[in-house]
């Protein structure tokens, strides 16, 4: 499964972690190189190469002081991963996106990172959308030190036009999402 959308200048990718397509020796090396014990780990570093050189692009991935992605001067880059799909969206503009596995885990941890109860009630769907938002927050703003409860609001979701209404530390912003494979696909293009 591959997927790719356009819009404006901005492109989003969207691709299922698959391990039959790398090679033992492949995860191996991602395991020695980046120092790390896990397999899913290396799939996904992987996996986002893999979709990185279908949306057209060759450039290393680097990091900043915070662990937001960067992939050159003139060109922004945010990558989410799931238990399932790697999602990348490169844009000439700030941006962000957060892809979900809908699932009662954000049901659980709801009142870790949402004070507005009423929006929710025993809702996976609702409950991993509004996450979602919030993790394409973090991802847009690239600073860290964000409250999940107090600083991103969820002030509307338009699920007539896949909008959401987000108040983020007094600035309102407008995200857009659809669902794909049992997954909510978040994203910010400014």
């Amino acid at each position: 499964m591959l997927l790719f959308k356009q819009i404006d200048s901005n492109l989003i990718g969207v691709k299922k972690i698959d391990s039959s397509i790398f090679s033992s020796k492949e995860i191996n090396q991602v395991l020695i190189i980046n120092k790390i014990s896990s397999k899913k780990r290396a799939l996904e570093i992987l996996s986002t190469k893999s979709l990185l050189n279908q949306m057209g692009e060759d450039r290393e991935i680097t990091y900043n002081s915070y662990g937001a992605p960067q992939i050159s001067k003139d060109k922004y880059i945010s990558i989410s991963h799931s238990a399932e799909l790697v999602s990348i969206i490169l844009s000439e503009n700030k941006c962000g996106l957060d892809i979900e596995k809908i699932s009662n885990r954000a049901i659980k941890i709801f009142n870790r990172f949402e004070k507005q109860k009423k929006l929710i009630e025993r809702d996976s769907d609702l409950a991993t959308l509004i996450w979602s938002a919030k993790e394409c927050i973090f991802k847009l703003y690239q600073k860290g030190n964000i409250n999940f409860k107090e600083d991103i609001i969820i002030s509307k979701i338009d699920s007539k036009k896949n909008k959401i209404s987000v108040l983020f530390k007094e600035e309102k912003i407008i995200l857009n999402y659809q669902k794909i494979n049992n997954h909510f696909l978040v994203y910010f293009c400014s």
